[in-house]
């Protein structure tokens, strides 16, 4: 090899050394991964009747629904106000009954009352919220009248019974009134009597009615409707609500308490009389027809028309479109109005 070439080749090996030395010659990098890591936001669990956020421990648990009489004597209600949602209707005379329903039994005061037996329209308007249905005595089957504890069993309803005692019922004679309105349910002992009849204590969300809720306080229509009377037939006194535009809630003392709702859902069904014989005379008992009908939807001071049908043992509620209604969150109160026995209900501004 000569010189030239040598020297050639040193310079070459020389460059290349101080291009290293330098930094000026490196090897290609590997491109850097990221792992990006994906978050689930928590979402609270939420009453299936209010809307509003509740416990865990509350989450899944069956309803409760209980027969709480209306008569003058029994006013206030021991624990009125307490229940999600209050339902109200014509049982006979002219007088109504209610049913107040509780997503969670352990939500419920430790007096309630007083209560009352059950009918026909009040078993199965509770199986609408898969609920074991509490009730002190029941009307029985006479002539074509099919009667309360009748109802219980062809439904095959879980029920409580106040006329086989036990710890969960009691009376409060505290007023000077007869005793058929001093009957009482003294929920400590809610629990083990469920547990001792075996009864199913998980929520069948397959069963309830579907009830969706509004993200903020909407109308609930274009109705004006600061003032609202439902007269349930043409044989009963009429019940009144007034909204509060402070608190956005409907108000009534009729009960001698104020009681609130957010929502006043008011269901129009056909109706039937049934005269029976009763303790040497007779009674005219009434009876809902729980298939499909219409009625009024009453929210933050406005109402709107709905239509409710029952497919399959379920209830569900649409707007005039027959789009499922969205409620304002917090309790309801739902009206029995008799759709062909004058009843009304009236909304005015």
């Amino acid at each position: 090899m000569n010189k030239k070439i040598v020297k050639i080749l040193a310079l070459v090996m020389m460059l290349i050394m101080a291009l290293t030395l330098f930094g000026c010659s490196k090897e290609v990098e590997e491109p850097e991964t990221t792992t990006t890591e994906t978050t689930t936001q928590y979402i609270p669990p939420t009453n299936s009747f209010t809307g509003l956020e509740i416990d865990e421990s509350q989450k899944g648990k069956r309803p409760i629904s209980v027969v709480v009489e209306n008569h003058s004597d029994a006013r206030p209600q021991w624990g009125i106000g307490s229940s999600d949602i209050i339902c109200e209707g014509e049982v006979e005379g002219g007088i109504t009954r209610m049913l107040w329903v509780y997503s969670d039994y352990s939500s419920i005061p430790s007096q309630i009352g007083p209560l009352r037996s059950a009918r026909p329209s009040f078993v199965e308007f509770s199986s609408f919220f898969d609920s074991i249905f509490i009730h002190w005595g029941g009307s029985h089957s006479k002539a074509d009248y099919i009667g309360g504890y009748e109802t219980i069993k062809s439904l095959g309803i879980d029920d409580i019974d106040g006329m086989n005692g036990g710890a969960l019922f009691g009376r409060d004679k505290s007023r000077k009134v007869s005793s058929e309105h001093t009957g009482i349910m003294k929920v400590a002992a809610l629990e083990d009597v469920i547990d001792s009849k075996g009864f199913r204590k998980t929520m069948d969300e397959d069963k309830i009615v579907k009830l969706n809720f509004n993200e903020s306080i909407l109308d609930a229509g274009t109705i004006a409707a600061n003032s609202v009377s439902i007269k349930f037939s043409s044989r009963t006194k009429t019940r009144d609500f007034s909204f509060n535009t402070e608190d956005k809630l409907y108000h009534t003392g009729d009960w001698k308490t104020d009681v609130t709702f957010s929502n006043l859902i008011l269901l129009k069904a056909d109706s039937k009389y049934i005269t029976t014989p009763y303790n040497g005379s007779t009674t005219t008992y009434l009876n809902y027809s729980w298939t499909s009908g219409t009625g009024v939807y009453v929210s933050n001071g406005k109402a709107c028309d709905i239509t409710w049908s029952v497919d399959n043992g379920v209830l569900s509620i649409k707007d005039a479109s027959s789009n499922p209604i969205s409620i304002n969150k917090g309790k309801s109160y739902i009206g029995f109005v008799s759709a062909n026995h004058e009843g009304s209900v009236s909304c005015v501004e």
